[in-house]
């Protein structure tokens, strides 16, 4: 649980340059080649999701009123209405993710890190809480951090997506 910069900067995978360039409250090159690279990976990864949804749910709405089913029409609009919502949720993160990259800009947060686990019944989540805001960290890099230390976290403004750390 001791605070190792090296396994900050790689699990975060940052530079010192791109310390630098965050440290002036800018995305570097690096970061904003990462980031759409991750957009673009989400936009496939939507597509499919959009194509297989569209394909099971017209699938149950034929077989529901082919079979007088109702049950089965039911479930393929049920279907229909998840997949509206899911590409909703997926193209509001297109355009935040946009936004951050069009930006430019960096939120810089910097306070006592406070580290918090919220059990649930998958499993547990970890956050940390800083200058009043919360982000969800995967358990290597809340390991990393020391809680009730100060730090400087980095990270976009729109999507609030991590994009490195420091202690101060």
């Amino acid at each position: 649980m001791t605070d190792n910069p090296v396994n900050l900067k790689t699990l975060l995978n940052f530079t010192n340059e791109d310390l630098k360039d965050n440290r002036q409250g800018k995305l570097s090159a690096e970061q904003a080649d990462r980031i759409k690279s991750i957009r673009q990976r989400n936009v496939i990864i939507g597509a499919v999701v959009f194509s297989v949804l569209v394909i099971v749910a017209t699938v149950f709405i034929f077989l529901g009123q082919q079979n007088q089913n109702t049950i089965l029409s039911f479930v393929g609009g049920i279907l229909t209405v998840v997949n509206a919502v899911l590409m909703g949720m997926m193209g509001r993160s297109y355009m935040r993710t946009s936004a951050d990259l069009r930006d430019g800009g960096v939120q810089i947060l910097e306070g006592k890190l406070e580290r918090i686990v919220k059990r649930g019944r998958r499993g547990d989540n970890y956050m940390i809480r800083i200058d009043e805001a919360s982000l969800y960290v995967t358990q290597e890099i809340f390991l990393q951090l020391q809680h009730k230390k100060p730090y400087r976290v980095y990270r976009t403004r729109l999507s609030g997506m991590l994009l490195s750390a420091e202690r101060v």
